[in-house]
């Protein structure tokens, strides 16, 4: 006795599977560029550290426009880079969603089998049952 359904469940196994690797995918890269941002911040704090230390021994005029332009390079590549997280991230929580519906249709045809298997185990103890009532019976017939 099988599920008559199982084919889909399997499916749907698998579409999850596949969303859920897709997803997996779309986090990593969204790490990725988290990790490139934080680089850039830190590059960014260091440089200012640098500039205020030349500043102290004495610095040129055109070091500072080299690190004021370096300033100015980060921090458009910052905002681009929030630009590219915002992105992914959209595309993460979409991913999500779709895993998340996935999963409720995964188990949705998870307790159709249970309800189905549940059945057949009631309906096979039935007949089991008035099996064992008719041998019983019938011993009874001939003991009597």
């Amino acid at each position: 006795m099988s599920f008559r359904f199982e084919t889909i469940l399997r499916l749907n196994k698998k579409k999850e599977d596949l969303l859920q690797k897709d997803m997996g995918q779309i986090n990593a890269h969204y790490q990725l560029q988290q990790d490139r941002k934080q680089f850039m911040r830190d590059a960014m704090e260091k440089s200012k550290d640098e500039l205020n230390q030349r500043k102290k021994s004495g610095i040129s005029v055109e070091t500072m426009i080299l690190y004021e332009n370096f300033s100015r390079g980060t921090e458009a590549e910052e905002a681009k880079q929030d630009k590219i997280i915002s992105e992914i991230n959209t595309r993460l929580e979409a991913k999500r969603e779709e895993v998340v519906e996935a999963m409720r249709k995964r188990r949705t045809m998870e307790i159709l089998k249970e309800r189905d298997m549940l059945k057949e185990r009631k309906i096979r103890e039935k007949k089991e049952t008035a099996v064992l009532d008719e041998v019983a019976s019938n011993l009874w017939m001939r003991n009597f």
